[in-house]
């Protein structure tokens, strides 16, 4: 894997603030230590009545959590749709061509050569920006770099359209022991969006999984990815 380190730009996609984290933190972690230009292109922003805590997270509290997240790890960030705490917003049911232009737009300006982008889940809205994010990244669209597209997972993706995917489909470990403290302080500024220790977005959760990861490729931590399209020119 060490071949995604050797690029200097990389865009990541996340349905929400939090979730590049979830799946990538480490990776974001090693990264930056590099110098590799990370962009973090967040779909949604909006405010949420949480059904664990029956608590309402605004999207002003949203957006400042990410905001103090990109500041930690040296990122630069974009928000495709934000909603003030007195909208309500769908993103599942909003138009997939609009998000697809926007997220064209960004792959021909930012020329990322290596893009992450979630994998479905049982999430609608996951579910939604993954097709977006394949159709932006379709073959024979024109792009300025010969992009690398990798999937990443976030712990509760064994449930739902991901739970089928597994080393077969082209995995590939990333050793995150060294990183998996700046990943861990990374969501701790995700305040609001930290639940207990039985939830399987709990921090408990992430480096139980992280260390899952790292049992199957025996390092102590690992991030796992799904190659989705890799050109090797000869």
């Amino acid at each position: 894997m060490t071949f995604i380190f050797d690029a200097k730009r990389w865009l990541i996609v996340s349905p929400h603030a939090d979730d590049a984290e979830l799946g990538c933190g480490g990776v974001i972690a090693a990264g930056r230590e590099k110098g590799i230009n990370i962009h973090i292109a967040v779909a949604s922003v909006k405010s949420e009545n949480h059904l664990y805590r029956d608590v309402l997270t605004t999207s002003e509290v949203r957006e400042q959590e990410l905001i103090e997240s990109m500041n930690f790890s040296g990122c630069s960030y974009s928000i495709f749709y934000k909603t003030d705490s007195s909208n309500e917003f769908d993103l599942a049911s909003s138009s997939k061509s609009a998000f697809i232009k926007k997220l064209d737009s960004l792959i021909l300006d930012f020329s990322p050569q290596v893009l992450f982008i979630p994998v479905p889940s049982f999430h609608q809205e996951h579910k939604w920006v993954y097709d977006c994010c394949m159709a932006a990244s379709r073959p024979y669209k024109i792009t300025k770099e010969n992009l690398i597209i990798l999937a990443y997972e976030y712990p509760p993706a064994g449930w739902g359209d991901s739970a089928s995917w597994d080393s077969s489909k082209g995995a590939i470990y990333v050793d995150i022991s060294n990183y998996i403290d700046r990943k861990i302080e990374m969501l701790t500024l995700y305040k609001s969006q930290i639940r207990s220790d039985n939830s399987s977005l709990s921090l408990k959760a992430v480096k139980t999984l992280s260390m899952y990861r790292g049992m199957q490729c025996n390092t102590d931590h690992a991030e796992l990815f799904y190659l989705l399209r890799c050109v090797c020119k000869v």
